[in-house]
């Protein structure tokens, strides 16, 4: 899987820009604030419609524009495709190849992307929901079955919650619709754990190997699942409902759930959340994300592209020379860096380096012009 080239169009500080690519590596240079990241956030939205910055499509539409667009050519399965977003302050809309396609499902798969940006760290150090949302996006990008199961469980937690509000309000007990539901919550549950188990324990084998190759060291790695339920079975689980209905019924929410699951991650046997150095987090999410091309390589049979947004500066020598082996001309890879100064390595004399001087206009810069704009309009009348 290859992005050919790119198209930007009133996307962030872009107001036109067309970029080809090459093959293998490609370097965005330039100093901060210039819009590097706004290269690699674009092609990322291009594969899975979602930036991993903001739900706002207002903040990625330059100023004083009603829309912006996104445009790339894949070259996927031996075949070429165009991808195409429009965004606008209300909706998005995407294309392949000049088609309208009406549901999400129908245009992730087209370009996989794994993207490792400063924020990742939070998923050694943050909250439980941090690590489910990677869970649930990863695992949806190879398995549209999932996808279909966390749909129908979130339609009927929903459900359940709303129903135990009406309930509360009738000082209702526990009943045979609530028994119909949480039978339903039961039976896909099971099957998203089965799902979630699987994926956790093939990348933590993964993870295992990258990091211990990367950090160059014998600490060991290893993610786990940690469920909400001890047996996984229909009976405990609606139980365990059973035994949780009035405190639902007080808090009107459900507590028992896939949606409070966490997958835990241990170095050398200890809470990495707890216990982990700036650098071993690093070198945690950055082998967490090189398994994930791996994983994703076994399930659709190609590499996806690999996004790394200011990772050179934050690895010292060791690691950049192993992380850049790793690569080594196998997956097509976005770098963003302010240097490449003392790194040499055969894949990055190789590569295209993309010099960005463009500069981005600050939140307060786009308010002066605006009020410039309103003052202006209003002095006509």
């Amino acid at each position: 899987m290859k992005l050919k080239a790119i198209e930007l169009k009133n996307f962030r500080n872009y107001e036109e820009l067309k970029l080809d690519f090459h093959p293998n590596l490609n370097i965005f240079l330039g100093q901060n604030a210039q819009g590097k990241t706004n290269i690699i956030e674009a092609i990322y939205l291009l594969s899975v419609c979602k930036s991993f910055r903001t739900h706002i499509n207002d903040q990625m539409i330059q100023f004083d524009h009603d829309f912006a667009k996104v445009k790339g050519n894949v070259f996927s399965n031996e075949r070429m495709h165009q991808l195409e977003l429009i965004l606008s302050k209300e909706s998005k809309k995407a294309k392949v190849d000049g088609k309208d396609i009406l549901k999400i499902s129908d245009y992730v798969g087209y370009l996989n992307a794994v993207v490792f940006v400063p924020d990742d760290l939070s998923l050694v150090k943050g909250s439980p929901s941090i690590r489910r949302k990677f869970l649930d996006l990863e695992l949806s990008k190879i398995s549209p079955i999932y996808v279909f199961y966390l749909t129908k469980y979130n339609r009927l937690l929903k459900e359940r919650n709303q129903y135990l509000k009406l309930l509360n309000q009738r000082r209702g007990k526990y009943d045979e619709y609530l028994e119909t539901l949480d039978e339903q919550l039961a039976e896909v549950q099971i099957k998203i754990i089965e799902k979630r188990n699987n994926f956790i324990e093939r990348l933590s084998l993964k993870v295992k190997d990258i990091y211990l190759n990367i950090a160059n060291c014998h600490e060991i790695v290893e993610l786990q699942y940690e469920c909400f339920i001890k047996n996984v079975n229909k009976e405990d689980i609606l139980k365990l409902y059973q035994k949780g209905f009035e405190r639902d019924s007080r808090y009107l929410s459900t507590y028992y759930g896939i949606h409070k699951e966490d997958m835990k991650i241990f170095i050398d046997n200890k809470s990495a959340h707890q216990f982990a150095s700036q650098g071993q987090q690093r070198t945690i999410v950055l082998s967490m994300k090189i398994a994930l091309i791996e994983l994703i390589k076994e399930e659709i049979g190609e590499y996806p592209i690999l996004l790394l947004d200011d990772v050179l500066s934050e690895l010292d020598d060791q690691r950049k020379t192993k992380l850049l082996d790793i690569l080594n001309n196998r997956i097509q890879t976005f770098i963003t860096t302010t240097s490449i100064d003392g790194i040499e390595h055969h894949v990055i004399k190789e590569a295209k380096k993309i010099n960005i001087n463009h500069r981005e206009e600050k939140w307060w810069q786009k308010k002066i012009k605006y009020n410039i704009a309103m003052m202006s309009q209003i002095s006509k009348y």
